[in-house]
């Protein structure tokens, strides 16, 4: 089949890889608010016809002629992947060019569009947040790993405050610790050790 680019879906429930030719087919995969290489400016919508057998996995060839059909529409807004719709059964060609059009006008709402990039930023922002404290502790697991095998101890001086300390002090293995802290959920607070929730609606409230 060649090179080509995957963009994933969500169909029930889980995440589909929806192969494509038409970019840069350099074996890149993108999800919504994702910058695609390749793709042409302006707005973009794209379609597919998909065949899934009964597990949900993408068919092809005489498969497809007993498998469950979608047509499937993909907006891209200058070279950003912002939409997809998902229509069931092989819509005609009338319908097919209603829908492009409908998408493609839908997406020229400059509101629109502004207010899904911020989004998006402030997601990705926040991710990358998150990872950096994530890796900034494991940068402590491997310092804090290279003192007790120089034979140092804790002590006072550090009081133990972080969980991944009291774990290495305990004697757990340092990859096992790693692990641990690349899967704790509150690396997503902004201080070690601490969850916060936030409520969406704060700034809206008297």
């Amino acid at each position: 089949m060649g090179m080509f680019d995957s963009l994933y879906i969500e169909l029930d429930g889980r995440e589909l890889p929806i192969q494509t030719k038409r970019f840069d087919c350099v074996l890149g995969d993108y999800r919504l608010g994702d910058w695609i290489g390749g793709a042409a400016p302006g707005i973009r919508v794209y379609f597919d016809i998909l065949s899934l057998d009964a597990k949900g996995a993408l068919v092809y060839g005489a498969d497809a002629e007993r498998a469950r059909t979608l047509t499937l529409f993909v907006v891209l807004a200058h070279g950003v992947f912002v939409d997809y719709r998902i229509r069931d059964g092989e819509l005609a060609p009338d319908a097919i060019e209603h829908a492009l059009m409908e998408l493609r006008e839908a997406w020229q709402d400059s509101a629109r569009l502004l207010g899904f990039l911020i989004e998006t930023l402030r997601t990705r922002q926040q991710r990358i947040e998150m990872l950096a404290r994530r890796l900034a502790r494991i940068a402590s697991v491997v310092e804090s790993t290279r003192r007790l095998r120089a034979g140092e101890t804790f002590g006072d001086r550090f009081r133990l405050i972080h969980e991944e300390q009291r774990k290495l002090d305990a004697g757990e293995d340092p990859l096992d610790v790693v692990a641990w802290v690349l899967d704790d959920k509150k690396a997503d607070s902004g201080r070690w050790g601490e969850g916060t929730v936030t409520d969406p609606l704060d700034d809206y409230r008297l």
